[in-house]
């Protein structure tokens, strides 16, 4: 080891070292943050008639990433993005975040340093501003846990129990894409050889690795007051659809062909000898947004997405609790809509 790699060590610079680190590369100043980084807790001012909107993720090497295949920095991008999407779905505004990270000694500062650059550059477009969090020595793994604080008008968040009977079910972009870069990625990974991406394969491993939260889509379906219930795309569309029924107890028809997906994944699935549909419904992390909205607001719905300039599509309607949740397939059949996401703690 020479000697600036020994000097810049996570055991040379220790854990105050990295928070100074840390400050310097990203720091506060909204006149609503009254104490940040360096305290016991944050301070912060309240804004009259808001509400606020918490949420946290926990990502664990080996379970949520593998950085053999992405970097830090793409780590970074895909946490920030799930926080971020979270306050989307709610159709509020994102403000402070709060970074808590466990790592192995034997990682590179400079790596940790890409990470928190790849949280920050996700979270700049939204002037989220970095208030706390905490930093902690790994026997093995990287840990990271982020806790995002938004805020929106009292009373007008979006949640997964307000659908109603009649509704039509809607989607932001396109779905699946993310899943089959992560095939992607882990099937090279496999193969432990180089290789020259195709167009197809660059642009499904970017949707995987660089998602795009859909801040303003939610804030716009608040403000005009269009939606009645909205989740972001974690689990995978099937189960995202089963957690809005469950939640607002009524049943859901998906069109199986009214599915917008990207001519990339059917490429993909062609020559990968899948079922795109089968992606698209189970794939996860495409952090797009579905939302459920009255019939009547139909045309109001594709100007906002005129407006973002994102695809929006019908793909469905909520139905009564007693038709449970139905695929319909081209010709007419229906059968039981899947809901085969990952789930923690059950064996596959």
């Amino acid at each position: 080891m020479n000697r600036s790699s020994t000097r810049d060590s996570l055991k040379t610079i220790g854990e105050f070292g990295l928070i100074r680190n840390v400050k310097r590369q990203w720091p506060a100043s909204s006149p609503w943050i009254i104490t940040g980084i360096g305290d016991d807790a944050a301070i912060l001012k309240a804004r009259r008639g808001e509400q606020l909107l918490i949420s946290t993720d926990i990502l664990m090497g080996s379970i949520h990433f593998d950085l053999d295949y992405q970097t830090p920095k793409d780590l970074g991008w895909r946490a920030g993005v799930a926080n971020l999407s979270d306050i989307a779905a709610m159709g509020g505004t994102p403000l402070y975040l709060l970074v808590s990270i466990a790592v192995p000694v034997r990682v590179p500062p400079r790596h940790v340093r890409e990470l928190y650059r790849g949280i920050q550059a996700a979270c700049h477009p939204f002037n989220v501003e970095l208030i706390g969090g905490d930093t902690s020595s790994s026997p093995s793994q990287i840990f990271l846990s982020l806790t995002i604080v938004g805020s929106i008008r009292a009373n007008r968040a979006l949640t997964r129990n307000k659908a109603e009977i009649g509704d039509r079910l809607y989607v932001t972009g396109t779905i699946g894409d993310s899943n089959a870069g992560l095939r992607i990625l882990q099937s090279h990974q496999a193969n432990r050889r180089p290789f020259r991406r195709s167009a197809v394969e660059t642009f499904l491993i970017r949707r995987h690795l660089r998602p795009a939260p859909r801040i303003h889509i939610g804030q716009l379906l608040v403000n005009r007051k269009l939606a009645h219930a909205a989740i972001d795309l974690s689990d995978g569309l099937s189960s995202d659809v089963g957690h809005v029924c469950e939640g607002s107890r009524v049943g859901a028809e998906i069109h199986a062909d009214a599915l917008p997906l990207s001519s990339q994944l059917r490429a993909f699935a062609r020559q990968d000898k899948t079922d795109p549909l089968n992606i698209a419904l189970r794939g996860g992390e495409d952090y797009e947004l579905l939302f459920t909205a009255p019939a009547k607001h139909h045309q109001n719905v594709l100007r906002v997405s005129e407006q973002t300039r994102v695809p929006i599509t019908c793909i469905g309607e909520i139905k009564p609790k007693a038709f449970g949740r139905q695929l319909a397939l081209p010709g007419g059949r229906k059968q039981k809509l899947p809901n085969e996401s990952f789930q923690h703690f059950r064996s596959r």
